[in-house]
């Protein structure tokens, strides 16, 4: 007489939502990041665990899910730690997914839902909080379309030269729409509100310059004017 062997066990509805929810968290991450900064490297590098984050959906039995969620969660957490710490929170809610299997213990598979709904929402609303509370940090120097890139570099001698003890740093982005060359000026972390207001003034009074805004590091839409 042949036995056969029981059935695999399916992928059980909370380690699933938990993954989700670590897909939906490094998606809002990536869209967050264009959101603050613009279509940059590190937005493009943003969407490696969201595609990483995507494997363990794909298996349907429970111990592979299990099996792909510990080393996609401890791939992530790994590069987390190379300096993307934004990347822990999806990574950690895919490593609690390998323990959030009711079937297997109740009470760890509640304790790891709550833990990964804290993480979640703290780290969400802090991400956020942050984004629109930071304190500006120079300036966006617009030019128009007829500046060339020679012009803009005679604006940052020029702005070196005669503001020095007040900018920190300065580097140029190039439009890919039609204006022209844009600034950033970093001003000297501390500068006093009249200080930075002078530098403004300073910056607009430039040739070529068609309008200075406020400009803030983590958030790029607060920096349109």
């Amino acid at each position: 007489m042949t036995t056969q062997a029981p059935p695999a066990e399916r992928v059980h509805a909370w380690p699933r939502a938990l993954v989700v929810a670590a897909l939906l968290a490094a998606t809002f991450l990536a869209g967050w990041q264009y959101q603050t900064g613009g279509d940059t490297v590190a937005f493009r590098v943003a969407w490696i665990p969201v595609g990483l984050t995507v494997v363990p959906l794909l298996f349907r039995r429970a111990r592979q899910f299990a099996y792909a969620s510990l080393v996609v969660g401890l791939v992530v957490l790994a590069l987390a730690l190379q300096g993307v710490f934004t990347w822990i929170l999806p990574g950690a809610l895919i490593l609690l997914a390998t323990t959030a299997d009711p079937r297997r213990s109740a009470w760890r598979a509640r304790l790891s839902v709550l833990v990964g709904t804290a993480l979640a929402a703290v780290a969400s609303a802090g991400a956020v909080h942050h984004s629109l509370t930071s304190p500006p940090v120079g300036f966006a120097v617009h030019t128009d379309a007829a500046s060339t890139p020679s012009a803009v570099d005679r604006i940052s001698s020029r702005a070196d030269a005669e503001v020095a003890s007040r900018v920190y740093s300065f580097r140029i982005n190039y439009a890919v729409d039609g204006g022209g060359p844009t600034g950033i000026v970093e001003f000297t972390p501390g500068l006093s509100a009249q200080e930075q207001e002078r530098l403004r003034r300073h910056l607009a009074a430039l040739p070529a310059v068609t309008r200075v805004c406020t400009w803030y590091r983590d958030n790029h839409l607060r920096s349109t004017c």
